[in-house]
């Protein structure tokens, strides 16, 4: 057909009327056709409300310590769709999926649909799963879109499932208590397979599902649990396959719970290398949109300078926020661009250090404006509202004159809101980005 990678994704966009269909008839009738159910010879599964990007990231790294290549599908992208198609080889090297593979994949997946109406992300899943089984590679590790039950990756023969978190979200996919949406996410579980919940305290209807499947369910502060040390932290698994085993880790990059959830979930298929390997992989692990720090030199109209440190993050819910809260030094200020669905009033009331909140608005699809969004914070007492702008790109000009020399500007709401901030950032005359990290 010869399309270009634009032209492609501009396709999909039009294929479907529905951005969302539930359902997995579609999607297995073309995998049928196309043998896209075992991509890999193992195949690993991560869902959850919160840290499905770090999970299988971390996941990369402890294969590949292991001497095991590995093929990762996420979403959505921060810059360019071939971010949501990555392989990383036994050594340790990782490269994203090329336009041509990307293309090739597209293809494939059309030929073999037929007249089957596809949406944007079933199509993507599946170009997903043809590429990763083109690469032949050890394992594939695959996050769910939604939910977990009926997402389009929940298709594929899975002999492990992560279950990083159950909170509220997408509530109107999913249903809006945590016992609806913990049965859905549990969903992604396989009879007799290892189900690995990082959620304490998870909802009956999770137990409920968990059961249902007959998974082998393995759970936090059940088999196996987390300890906060000085600059670092211990992991005690006891999982029924072996005696008990202590762990002493680093602090790491990313969330410790993620990080456990995943230790655990290779412990399960006897695939976690030594406790030394282990540190290494938590050390090389960093996650694009994740605690990206930006420090940036202002020039200012007068001539001196000052230097504000933007931290990006993609957290959009009161978990991943809570989270950024114990990571934050000199931050009192916030830009915070949030999706329609989303909690924002959790988010704000998890991050008691920021005073001073910037919002801004998302165009699009689900998207929000300032005033909007302005309107659902209204009642939150503890921190006040700087400014209200119609997007990102604003709210970071305003910051650069509000914001006091050595400070931290948090960034955060959604890839969207990530994307556009890196933007603005690295384009505007008078920003310069220093060494980040």
């Amino acid at each position: 057909m010869n399309r270009s990678k634009d032209e492609w994704l501009s396709y999909l966009e039009s294929t479907h009327p529905s951005d969302i269909e539930m359902g997995l008839g579609r999607v297995t009738q073309v995998a049928q056709k196309l043998d896209l159910f075992k991509p890999a010879p193992i195949t690993i599964v991560v869902g959850g409300t919160n840290g499905k990007g770090t999970t299988t990231a971390i996941l990369g790294h402890l294969l590949s310590q292991k001497n095991l290549s590995s093929a990762c599908y996420n979403s959505p992208h921060i810059h360019q769709y071939n971010e949501r198609i990555n392989r990383r080889d036994t050594n340790g090297t990782d490269r994203l999926t090329t336009d041509e593979e990307l293309c090739s994949a597209f293809e494939a997946i059309e030929e073999g649909r037929g007249d089957i109406p596809l949406t944007y992300f079933e199509f993507g899943t599946l170009a997903a799963l043809w590429q990763i089984k083109q690469w032949q590679v050890d394992v594939a590790l695959l996050e769910v879109g939604l939910g977990g039950r009926l997402d389009a990756v929940n298709i594929v023969d899975t002999d492990l499932a992560i279950v990083t978190s159950v909170g509220l979200d997408h509530q109107d996919w999913l249903g809006d208590t945590l016992d609806l949406i913990g049965y859905e996410k549990a969903g992604i579980g396989r009879k007799n397979k290892p189900l690995i919940c990082g959620q304490p305290k998870v909802s009956q209807g999770f137990l409920d599902q968990a059961k249902l499947i007959d998974a082998q369910l393995i759970s936090v502060d059940q088999n196996y649990s987390i300890d906060a040390m000085e600059g670092g932290w211990s992991l005690i698994l006891n999982c029924g396959t072996h005696q008990e085993k202590k762990l002493t880790l680093p602090k790491g990059h990313i969330p410790y719970f993620n990080i456990a959830s995943a230790i655990a979930g290779l412990d399960s298929l006897g695939l976690l290398p030594s406790e030394d390997k282990i540190n290494l992989a938590i050390d090389n692990t960093k996650v694009a949109g994740r605690l990206t720090h930006m420090p940036c030199a202002i020039k200012e109209p007068e001539g001196s300078g000052k230097c504000i440190t933007f931290i990006l993050d993609v957290a959009h819910n009161p978990q991943a926020a809570a989270f950024l809260a114990t990571r934050l030094n000199n931050c009192s200020h916030g830009i915070l661009a949030v999706l329609a669905d989303k909690d924002p009033e959790g988010i704000v009331s998890s991050l008691p250090k920021i005073k001073h909140w910037h919002l801004a608005g998302l165009s699009g699809y689900r998207g929000q404006s300032a005033a909007q969004l302005s309107t659902r914070l209204i009642a939150s007492s503890q921190q006040s509202i700087a400014g209200k702008y119609d997007d990102v790109a604003q709210a970071i000009e305003h910051c650069l004159d509000d914001v006091k020399d050595g400070e931290e500007v948090l960034v955060i709401g959604s890839f969207l809101t990530v994307a556009a901030a890196e933007q603005v950032l690295k384009n505007h005359p008078r920003i310069e980005v220093k060494h980040g990290r």
